[in-house]
């Protein structure tokens, strides 16, 4: 009975540590602005909408962003360049950031 009883304890021992532990983190960023001003929809090579979303939420310590939204603004700032755009001009109205940290090596270190 002991023996059966170490034998499952050790194996749940072992599943912990196979399967890593991992938290997420999400946040949403409504207006979301750089030196002061909105930052634009595009970034300075015209590629637009996610990657300039995905630009931010690494910026902000994030992976990606997973949902945004965008609108027609005044004056907005480029977040890879800081060129200004002052007329007809999309910026970043949400941005919904996401991340998955692992703490494997916490756990294992405390073992």
């Amino acid at each position: 009975m002991v023996t059966r009883m170490r034998a499952l304890i050790t194996g749940l021992i072992v599943i912990g540590l196979a399967s890593p532990a991992s938290a997420t983190e999400v946040r949403n960023f409504f207006a979301p602005q750089v030196a002061g001003s909105r930052i634009d929809a595009c970034l300075t090579g015209g590629a637009c909408g996610k990657p300039a979303a995905d630009a931010f939420c690494k910026e902000e310590g994030y992976d990606r962003a997973v949902i945004f939204q965008r609108e027609q603004y005044a004056s907005t700032r480029t977040l890879d360049s800081g060129q200004i755009c002052s007329k007809d001009c999309t910026a970043l109205k949400l941005v919904k950031c996401f991340s998955t940290k692992s703490d494997r090596a916490d756990v294992q270190a405390a073992l």
